[in-house]
């Protein structure tokens, strides 16, 4: 099975509530779950939250939450939220495909990485931009990674999306989404 799991916490740093954030009508979060709801790969998608507001917006788009603890909310590694969302589902995954709500302009399609990640015979993926700067456009983690285990291949994908974190990146991005609409 191969789940997709959307981490999309309140708060952050640089701006506040992004995920909720509106991007061309929609609030951010709504773009990743449109991405994810593309592939055809894909089994289940959940989100990953500790707000009670996303967690109720999530009924709108018909998409399962995992509320996470307040632990996993801060500056923590992403891949202990997936970590998290693992234990929370079942032991049936073979896949989780971590796609942070904070890139919604991706390039690439969701089911052209997963087979890269496939063919390539990794046990984790993760994208970077055009500069080689990792981004959280998108993760993939292998069952064994998920337990614990070593890495053994990591492979890289470049998608060159918008990686959102003031004003002027929601601008940028719903440019973009505006361009590939037409």
């Amino acid at each position: 099975m191969i789940i997709g799991v959307i981490p999309a916490k309140s708060g952050s740093k640089r701006l506040k509530n992004k995920n909720i954030k509106f991007l061309h009508n929609k609030p951010l979060v709504y773009w990743t779950i449109k991405y994810a709801k593309a592939s055809k790969l894909l089994d289940k998608i959940y989100v990953s939250t500790n707000s009670k507001k996303i967690a109720s917006m999530m009924k709108k788009y018909k998409v399962p939450v995992i509320i996470r603890p307040l632990k996993l909310c801060g500056e923590t590694p992403i891949i202990d939220v997936y970590k998290h969302a693992y234990k929370k589902i079942n032991n049936q995954i073979k896949l989780i495909v971590g796609l942070q709500p904070d890139h919604p302009d991706r390039v690439k399609k969701l089911d052209d990485v997963i087979k890269i990640f496939k063919k390539k015979k990794a046990d984790f993926l993760y994208s970077v931009d055009k500069e080689n700067n990792k981004n959280g456009a998108h993760y993939i983690l292998s069952k064994n990674v998920l337990l614990g285990g070593k890495i053994k291949k990591k492979v890289k994908v470049i998608d060159n999306c918008t990686n959102i974190h003031f004003i002027k990146d929601l601008k940028k991005a719903e440019k973009n989404i505006k361009k590939n609409e037409r």
